[in-house]
């Protein structure tokens, strides 16, 4: 059984991250890590990590300055021993078999990265909508992974809800201080995968839309220019 590093940046989530870290605990898959990088929180978030540490062996807690998700995530990237590697933001949570999930169709189909279905839920556990795609397993080439992304077909811009062989985020770092920094970073670790990537229609996760999240607040024209930047200058990287 591969060992599988699950990295989670934490940042004043105190009333979401019990849940989060919970839902790991109890996975069917049990051979895991549990990265919890306290970014610097100004809450119980830190003091609630240091109680998971000390009730599971398998909680590994890092308490750092704030620098953003980004670097949270780079902290949690330098700390990582798994042969796989998954992100999830500690507002997020999972059913008990999420894990299991992701790493059986990354074994049945022979990829270097998986990846599944999702719902999005507000904070009363209501699901909102559910993203996932047409078949209920395939595995598709490279460039019609970053298609669909792009086009959310299924498939978020984000480094959750996706597993990845470790090796592959060996030169991959999120920009620090940036605005939609997924949209320069996730195309990196796919564009080093050496093989088709394997896609379920699962939807064991729940993404967490809060009412203060960018998503559900009006639109605002001073996101444009981080987002185009994320496109633009973050060096992505696309096949054909």
């Amino acid at each position: 059984m591969e060992k599988i590093s699950i990295i989670i940046p934490a940042y004043n989530t105190e009333k979401f991250i019990s849940r989060c870290v919970n839902c790991f605990i109890e996975q069917t898959y049990s051979n895991i890590e549990i990265i919890l990088v306290d970014d610097g929180s100004t809450d119980e978030t830190a003091k609630l990590c240091d109680q998971f540490q000390n009730k599971d062996s398998r909680i590994v807690v890092i308490h750092k300055e704030n620098g953003g998700p980004s670097d949270a995530r780079n902290v949690g990237i330098d700390n990582a021993s798994g042969d796989l590697i998954t992100f999830f933001d500690s507002d997020d949570y999972v059913e008990k078999n999420y894990i299991e999930y992701l790493y059986n169709i990354l074994i049945k189909y022979n990829t270097q990265i998986s990846a599944c279905a999702y719902n999005i839920s507000d904070e009363n556990n209501s699901i909102l909508f559910k993203i996932q795609g047409k078949k209920s397993e395939e595995c598709i080439s490279k460039t019609e992974f970053i298609r669909r992304m792009l086009v959310e077909d299924g498939i978020t811009v984000s480094p959750c809800f996706k597993l990845f062989r470790s090796g592959l985020l060996k030169n991959v770092r999120f920009p620090k201080g940036k605005l939609f920094e997924d949209n320069g970073t996730t195309y990196k670790m796919i564009d080093n995968c050496k093989t088709d990537i394997a896609y379920g229609n699962g939807a064991y996760c729940y993404y967490v839309m809060r009412s203060n999240s960018q998503m559900r607040s009006d639109f605002n024209i001073k996101y444009i220019v981080p987002a185009l930047d994320a496109f633009v200058n973050y060096e992505v990287p696309f096949e054909g």
